[in-house]
């Protein structure tokens, strides 16, 4: 799905331009976006409603909004940049699959607007044409997020087929057809492959990238892996050298090795190419916990407020000597004794949500009077699919003892935690009772 959805908003953008502004793409390019802000010029938005993409971002650059303004078919350049956005959505929404998928075009501006992207799965494409540029910006989901999305079981059945049946007991995967299997299924569903790409020293750079195919490579077995290892702080992979991999598949990471081969690009529609590299297969697969703790959904999201303060500590924060704080407003969906999952709307961002910065979290708990504070790290912050439309952020917390309130409030979350575990025991034995029955 993911080389698809590429070739199809590259096409999409070349017949826009020609049929809009008479214009002949001269080169194509795709680049894999990390995560952080990005700067575009000119935007508008395609909203897609029952397809496999939710939002499109457009841009243009001040040479090509001149000449779609110049156009006697528009009044100045806003309606030409509609003009070519409405082209870009009807081509994009004819090759795309989905029920009966349907756009609009919002967010119309000519000045620069600042976007920002999670770093996995987002793609840059830029049309260079003798009139000027034509940007676009996608995160193109995997196709286990969306079955995620519309609680559709086809994961599952594959997750079935294609791992042991005690996949879930084992501590590896360590026969040939045990692991050809699970490459299989992690292309599939075009899972995340988290890369930990040495650096100079001990360090690692981390890199996501998506497992394309399997096939021979420099006379062995091999997997080409969709990923952008070029970097100035990097240096060049020498062959043979090992790159840490892992991919997280229900609460379970598979962990594994896999020696560099080469680099290389896979071509797609209009001459663009993706940065690719080939890696010999694993020897053994380790299959661990994601969480020291297991970490259970809440019957109904709690409200949370988290409190960053700016070039704050832990003991700061507990001591509330922090000089400024940010506040933010989200609901806490899932809990463990360690941490919890917190959805923000897709909108909330700033320098505040960032990995590794401290906070302090006030969770209201139904039926208590007072609200459950306890100090925080922020360990993850990425976007998900709420449904098939609407992107949301989250937040992923680990709990911190910066203090005896701390410690109360770490108590009071573990009762929580075992309450809760209590109830969905209870509510099984009662499924499993009337079933008996």
């Amino acid at each position: 799905m993911l080389l698809q959805t590429l070739d199809s908003l590259i096409r999409a953008g070349i017949d826009a331009l020609q049929a809009s502004c008479g214009l002949t793409v001269t080169q194509a390019h795709v680049s894999m976006v990390g995560n952080g802000s990005l700067t575009f010029p000119a935007l508008g938005e395609l909203h897609i409603r029952n397809g496999t993409l939710q939002r499109v971002h457009l841009g243009c650059d001040n040479r090509l909004v001149m000449l779609l303004a110049q156009r006697e078919a528009c009044q100045d350049a806003r309606s030409g940049l509609e003009v070519m956005a409405s082209r870009v959505l009807a081509n994009v929404l004819e090759e795309m699959p989905g029920r009966r998928p349907r756009g609009l075009v919002e967010n119309l501006a000519l000045a620069p607007m600042t976007l920002h992207t999670r770093g996995q799965r987002t793609f840059g494409i830029r049309l260079e044409t003798e009139g000027g540029r034509l940007f676009m910006l996608a995160e193109i989901p995997s196709k286990a997020e969306l079955e995620e999305t519309n609680n559709g079981d086809a994961v599952l059945r594959l997750i079935e087929r294609y791992l042991p049946p005690d996949w879930l007991q084992r501590r590896d995967l360590h026969s040939g057809m045990a692991i050809d299997n699970f490459l299989v299924l992690v292309r599939k569903i075009e899972s995340d492959v988290f890369l930990e790409v040495p650096a100079d020293g001990d360090g690692a750079s981390l890199r996501s990238g998506v497992l394309l195919d399997q096939s021979s490579r420099c006379g062995q077995r091999a997997v080409r892996l969709c990923a952008d290892l070029a970097d100035g702080d990097l240096g060049a992979l020498a062959r043979g050298q090992a790159v840490r991999a892992s991919v997280g598949l229900q609460d379970r990471s598979f962990g594994f090795d896999l020696a560099f081969l080469e680099e290389d690009r896979h071509v797609l529609a209009g001459g663009a190419s993706l940065p690719c590299a080939w890696f010999s297969l694993p020897d053994s697969i380790a299959v661990t916990q994601r969480r020291r703790s297991f970490r259970l959904p809440l019957p109904q999201p709690m409200a949370i407020e988290i409190e960053c303060p700016e070039g704050g500590c832990p003991h700061a924060i507990a001591e509330g000597i922090a000089p400024r704080r940010h506040s933010l407003q989200g609901l806490l969906c899932d809990l463990s004794f360690e941490g919890g999952r917190v959805i923000l709307p897709v909108g909330v961002d700033g320098p505040m949500l960032e990995a590794g910065q401290p906070a302090r979290c006030v969770i209201d708990v139904p039926g208590e009077r007072q609200p459950l504070v306890i100090a925080a790290v922020i360990r993850r912050v990425s976007l998900s699919l709420a449904d098939r439309n609407e992107w949301q952020r989250e937040i992923g917390l680990e709990f911190h003892i910066a203090g005896p309130a701390d410690r109360d409030a770490a108590a009071r979350i573990r009762d929580l935690v075992m309450d809760l575990q209590r109830a969905r025991l209870a509510h099984r034995v009662h499924v499993l009772g009337d079933t008996d029955c």
